[in-house]
């Protein structure tokens, strides 16, 4: 069988390594050999296609980089003339993504055509990532949905990253249940995640200390306006909500995410989809911190303050630190 994978960096490899798990499992003990088109190994690839032995009924052809082959149409329509019954081969082509997320390197139809003609062609971009990840991520360590998304927002979601760290998990539980808190210590935390942590904790908590010495540190002063716009936002639409009588501070899980979260789910939409439900549900214990006209004023407050700072007018430093100070003065 052959299999033509094309798509983003870090979805692609999420279904590649799927996809080899499929054909090792079916095909124990079958060998492997790996080729590289950007160096120049396409020709070699095609020669090994080309052969066929008595001694090994099946063989596992893997070709990376297949984005750098100079006539892909005419590199399938040679694959065409082989016999790949004793062959399972993977051919991996990359797309590359400008600043507006439009593919830089596209196949043309011809070439899909051609492509089409022998190969499964499986397609897997940036939005079918978030979905593989979770899934992944809930069978490798037999948790929940939420337990798998929030593992990804405080580790990153660069799938190799994920991939180590699933194994320092397992390793360091040793056939004990997951629980996330107990394997915070092993896990390499993401910057932003330690970011987002210190802003709520700054915000519901007054503790403005750990995260003046993090921005002092790290510098991430614009980072520290979009997140806290961020966060402040969805504090604004919780507390509409609560004003509207659709939901409470002491509203359960259950009837939220039963009766109410299919309804407002709008509210919360992000760039890979929607939050999850008990995502917004732990902020709920939040609803009151804040009335709506003080958030709407500190929202006003960020996007002056960003203004100011993006065409020079205050130092991103003084300026953060400046609205931090002042934040609880009313």
């Amino acid at each position: 069988m052959l299999y033509f994978l094309h798509g983003d960096t870090s979805p692609l490899q999420i279904k590649y390594e799927e996809l080899l798990n499929k054909i090792k499992n079916e095909f124990p003990n079958i060998p492997e050999k790996y080729f590289d088109a950007s160096q120049k190994e396409d020709e070699v690839f095609l020669q090994t296609v080309s052969t066929n032995s008595i001694f090994n009924p099946k063989e596992l052809l893997i070709l990376r980089r297949a984005e750098d082959i100079k006539n892909i149409e005419a590199f399938f329509k040679t694959l065409k003339l082989f016999n790949l019954s004793q062959k399972e081969i993977i051919i991996i082509y990359e797309e590359f993504l400008n600043d507006y997320g439009k593919i830089k390197n596209p196949l043309s139809k011809k070439a899909m055509d051609s492509i089409g003609e022998i190969a499964q062609i499986i397609c897997y971009r940036k939005e079918n990532e978030k979905k593989a990840v979770t899934f992944y991520l809930q069978n490798e360590l037999n948790i929940s949905e939420y337990e798998a998304e929030k593992f990804v927002e405080i580790i990153g979601d660069d799938f190799f990253k994920i991939k180590n760290e699933v194994e320092k998990v397992k390793n360091y539980l040793d056939g004990d249940t997951f629980n996330l808190t107990k394997v915070m210590p092993v896990l390499s935390i993401t910057k932003e995640y330690n970011h987002k942590t210190l802003i709520e904790d700054f915000l519901y908590n007054k503790n403005i200390t750990p995260l003046l010495e993090f921005l002092q540190k790290e510098k991430e002063y614009m980072g520290f306006l979009y997140m806290t716009t961020e966060e402040l936002l969805i504090n604004l639409k919780l507390n509409y909500l609560s004003k509207e009588s659709i939901i409470t501070k002491n509203t359960s899980y259950k009837k939220f995410n039963d009766s109410i979260f299919e309804n407002t789910k709008k509210y919360f939409k992000k760039d890979n989809g929607f939050m999850h439900p008990y995502q917004i549900f732990l902020k709920f214990k939040n609803i009151d911190t804040f009335s709506s006209e003080f958030i709407e004023r500190k929202l006003e407050e960020l996007l002056y303050t960003e203004y100011n700072i993006k065409n020079g007018t205050l130092d991103d430093e003084i300026a953060v630190e400046t609205f931090i100070l002042n934040f609880f003065v009313d």
